[in-house]
């Protein structure tokens, strides 16, 4: 039934724009709240709190953290092929389109793809006479990422200028809110990194360097700047990522539509 400015439903949970965008920041806020009390016991109180650190440090894989962000992705994927339903032709190919490519990067999030990316791209590089990357270029996905990025904007530019106005404009501040984070961010956190003397991790006892995957780089997080960038980094992120989400609901709004998923009992012999 199509009535009005409906709310968006999914097995009876009211998907509102407003209410759920300040649910998905409420639990941003209490992940990275987490995260710096878990920097703050380190560098402060010198705790060693590994299974929280574990848990909650926004610069460690296969937390919750990283978990929500992947949901994120997937949250957006679902919503752009929803979206794809309402129209016929090349719109629904480009809205399909980004919903793979969330699919994709939150597949990359959970697995850390871009990390493969990340040495084969400083192989090619040097490899071939480009000098070694460094500075900006620390993390060097973001060159591969950064032009499959530029292409897609020139693919899908048609289909971008073809939205309404309200929808391109918080799709653009979504989009340059998760850039700034992953891509900018990332290359800054890379020429923080450039600039900070190596101290050996046996200063810190208390810190839980099998955690953060490599012993040698455990002294990093110890050091306020390089936890001030990766926290920036994620939180930048995950807010571009609830932004798209809330444009997307709010354009389905607007087009007073009310989507219901229901389990339906299906009766014996049909």
């Amino acid at each position: 039934m199509l009535q009005g400015r409906l709310p968006i439903s999914m097995h009876g949970i009211t998907l509102e724009p407003k209410r759920t965008t300040r649910i998905l920041f409420a639990v941003l806020a209490i992940l990275v709240a987490l995260s710096v009390l878990t920097s703050l016991c380190h560098l402060v109180l010198h705790w060693r709190v590994e299974a929280l650190t574990q848990l909650a440090d926004l610069d460690t894989e296969a937390n919750l953290p990283t978990l929500y962000n992947v949901l994120l992705f997937f949250f957006g994927a679902a919503l752009f092929l929803l979206h794809s339903r309402e129209f016929s032709g090349k719109p629904v190919r480009a809205w399909q389109t980004m919903a793979a490519v969330f699919l994709f990067l939150g597949i990359d999030e959970g697995s850390q793809i871009h990390e493969k990316f990340l040495q084969f791209t400083k192989r090619l590089v040097e490899g071939t006479g480009g000098g070694e990357l460094g500075g900006w270029l620390y993390y060097a996905w973001v060159i591969p990422y950064g032009l499959a990025a530029i292409t897609l904007a020139f693919v899908l530019s048609r289909w971008f200028f073809g939205l309404s106005p309200a929808l391109r404009k918080r799709l653009v501040i979504s989009g340059i809110i998760y850039v700034f984070g992953a891509v900018f961010m990332e290359m800054a956190g890379g020429k923080v990194i450039e600039s900070l003397t190596p101290v050996d991790a046996a200063n810190y006892p208390w810190m839980p360097c099998r955690v953060f995957g490599d012993t040698a780089d455990c002294w990093l997080f110890m050091e306020p700047k390089y936890i001030a960038m990766y926290t920036l980094e994620e939180t930048f992120e995950m807010t571009g990522l609830i932004l798209c989400i809330r444009a997307l609901l709010l354009e389905l709004a607007d087009r007073s539509k009310q989507l219901s998923l229901a389990i339906v009992p299906v009766e014996k012999g049909t």
